[in-house]
């Protein structure tokens, strides 16, 4: 060994305790999370409305969206409740989460799931509200298969469940707007270049409301009560295909090819992440210049939940 090798390692000895220890942490598979907690779903799709078989309103493949999310949250070891066309009604709604409010618990995980229709009426007209920035004139609602479920009537359903991680997916038009506020993420960010109604001033005077009012909407789903992952805009369109919702293809996906960080595991933004990176890409580039274009939306703030794991 030359006098320049023995200087070396005479220069390294010290550090060779660390070397051990970052070689040994590098083969180290990536760290778990614990887990142990129990999983809930409620999934419900409707493709066949009253009156059945004949409703102009007939969905092609809502009820097949709901078989496929029932699958696999059972494959993930959720206990599942599915309701689907004309067991899909409001009164089984409100049965199917007062069950849920009885046998989950603060620590377990809780998603509502529902691909159908989703509408628009006027604020007000079913003792809702909308006051929350930004937002349009109108109350969203789904559409389930006997009458509608307004977006303040799922918050409220919502909050009764006791879980801490709680998760709704709405594959429906005008689903945006059950967020319950400007916190949310899409593929359009605000230009603050502009004045107006979408300039930074007004961003700004909204981000002090939602700051000052976090958890004290009158309507929607904040998201301190739960994460929304919603299939379009408050003012846009949702799509299907014969074997799946746009947005639900992509969700099933989602759950082994979403896995960003190569943890093991899939959160809600990283679920997110790929429905909307594989909606612009395949979807929005062969459909939008017919003006077609959709992208999904999701609540924003500092929490993220698994909702997968591989």
């Amino acid at each position: 060994m030359s006098m320049i090798q023995r200087r070396i390692a005479a220069a390294l000895l010290p550090l060779l305790p660390a070397l051990v220890l970052a070689a040994s942490l590098a083969v180290l598979p990536s760290c778990t999370l614990d887990l142990d907690y129990d999983r809930y779903a409620i999934v419900y799709g409707i493709s066949d409305y009253f009156p059945p078989g004949t409703s102009s309103d007939d969905l092609t493949s809502a009820h097949l969206d709901a078989q496929a999310m029932r699958d696999l949250f059972e494959d993930q070891g959720f206990q599942v409740t599915l309701q689907i066309d004309d067991s899909a009604t409001k009164a089984q709604l409100a049965t199917d989460f007062s069950s849920l409010e009885a046998a989950a618990t603060i620590d377990d995980l809780f998603v509502f799931y529902f691909s159908g229709h989703g509408g628009q009426t006027i604020a007000g007209t079913n003792g809702g509200t909308e006051n929350t920035p930004d937002s349009d004139s109108e109350e969203e609602y789904i559409a389930l298969y006997d009458a509608d479920l307004t977006d303040d009537e799922l918050a409220t359903l919502v909050r009764t469940i006791p879980c801490v991680r709680k998760v709704v997916i709405l594959d429906a038009c005008f689903s945006g707007g059950f967020i319950g506020n400007s916190l949310e993420a899409d593929a359009i960010p605000p230009n603050y270049s502009e004045e107006g109604s979408n300039g930074l001033f007004e961003a700004l005077d909204n981000a002090i409301y939602l700051y000052a009012n976090f958890q004290d909407y009158g309507s929607d789903i904040p998201p301190g009560e739960a994460l929304v992952i919603a299939a379009s805009g408050e003012q846009d369109y949702a799509y299907e295909t014969d074997d799946n919702g746009v947005m639900t293809g992509y969700l099933l996906e989602s759950a082994t090819l979403g896995d960003l960080n190569r943890d093991g595991y899939i959160t809600v933004s990283e679920s997110y992440f790929y429905i909307y990176r594989n909606i612009n890409k395949y979807f929005n580039k062969l459909y939008g210049p017919s003006g077609d274009a959709f992208f999904p939306h999701v609540s924003g703030g500092p929490v993220d939940y698994v909702l997968f794991t591989k």
